[in-house]
């Protein structure tokens, strides 16, 4: 395999600048969606400064129809996992692909160790390669966005650390993901459509596990939605990642109000309904991100095991509470965090009923199940 990584070993950068106005950069996605989303400040920031800059993808093919209309792209490659077994002819395949191009720059969109798709980097012959730091990154990553022990930064406001050495504003952010323009207006028709009273509040609610694990049992969860319904005129919508969700299928299900008709099938189009909601409920989970990226009204329903860089603090429209196994969700407490996410939009004509809490932690059999844990 060492054929492969030559180039990239040799080749040398100089930082500040180390980009021209044509550079070609390559972009290698993981297949963690929040890390993607959390690396578009820079994304968006090197298109803004480099208008005729070159970006290639390299992504796995459920996050193509995401990545592939976002405008950003030049070209994506898209890859199975099967692909990254180093003892495969597919991984040198892979491998050679990549090293086709002279490419610039190749950026790992990751805050944790990626290996094989680090290797992928070094087999590009970038001579400038941005990763995660751990201690087996070099010499596949050569610069690392490096964190304090104890940083409590959120993990989307990290990436623009490295503004100053592209040449890049670190202040002018734009933090969301591109988005097809056409598509977002053919979908506002649609949700307009199945929601024709503007002060209806559309609330997207994913119900799958945070990164810790941590996630309502579904009874639980279709407790709180209905105790939200007394307190909000609104229609609520399941979203996440499509494909074999099996959660989010039995919790569309037993909804059984949610709109028909929206096209749900592949990642984009749940981003785009995504894009329409008033309001966002979610635990620490991908689409929750998205939606602080998006700058959708969220509140995040989260446990004692997700960090500090999880927790998107400073933001208007973004607020957690964080869920304690055992404990109660109390609806006036949530209630508030809607308020003050929603800037007040979330008053509606239903009378409150005030006082009501949401199970989190009861055993079976005993007023409720218990979050899942994995």
């Amino acid at each position: 395999m060492r054929p492969f990584y030559r180039k990239g070993r040799s080749a040398m950068f100089n930082l500040p600048g180390g980009l021209d106005a044509e550079a070609r950069v390559l972009c290698i996605d993981p297949g963690d969606l929040s890390e993607l989303v959390f690396h578009a400040p820079l994304l968006n920031a090197l298109r803004r400064r480099y208008p005729r800059l070159q970006m290639d993808f390299l992504a796995p093919e459920a996050h193509g129809p995401l990545v592939i209309p976002s405008g950003l792209v030049r070209q994506c490659t898209l890859y199975k996992d099967s692909q990254l077994s180093p003892w495969r002819p597919a991984f040198a395949s892979l491998l050679k692909k990549v090293g086709s191009t002279d490419y610039d720059l190749t950026l790992v969109t990751s805050f944790v160790p990626r290996p094989r798709l680090e290797l992928a980097a070094l087999a590009s012959g970038a001579p400038l390669r941005l990763g995660p730091s751990h201690p087996e990154s070099y010499p596949a990553v050569n610069c690392e966005l490096r964190s304090d022990a104890g940083d409590e930064t959120y993990f989307g406001d990290r990436i623009m650390r490295l503004a100053p050495f592209l040449c890049l504003e670190p202040h002018a952010q734009d933090v969301r993901w591109p988005l097809p323009v056409d598509k977002v207006r053919h979908i506002a028709q649609q949700i307009h459509f199945h929601k024709p009273n503007p002060d209806q509040l559309l609330v997207g609610i994913d119900p799958g596990p945070g990164k810790s694990g941590f996630a309502f049992a579904l009874d639980n969860l279709e407790f709180l939605v209905k105790q939200l319904s007394t307190q909000l005129f609104c229609r609520f919508l399941p979203l996440g990642m499509p494909g074999g969700n099996q959660r989010l299928k039995d919790f569309t299900a037993r909804l059984g109000q949610t709109p028909v008709g929206l096209p749900r099938e592949t990642l984009l189009d749940m981003v785009l309904l995504l894009s329409q909601c008033d309001l966002f409920l979610a635990g620490n989970t991908d689409f929750f991100h998205l939606a602080v990226a998006l700058g959708i009204p969220a509140v995040g329903l989260f446990s004692p095991k997700d960090g500090p860089g999880w927790r998107p603090v400073g933001r208007a429209k973004a607020a957690v509470l964080t869920l304690v196994k055992g404990e109660k969700v109390d609806i006036a407490t949530l209630m508030e965090a809607v308020e003050t996410v929603t800037g007040g939009k979330s008053a509606s004509p239903a009378k409150p009923l005030g006082g009501a809490t949401v199970p989190t932690g009861a055993q079976e059999g005993a007023g409720g199940p218990a979050p899942d844990e994995s």
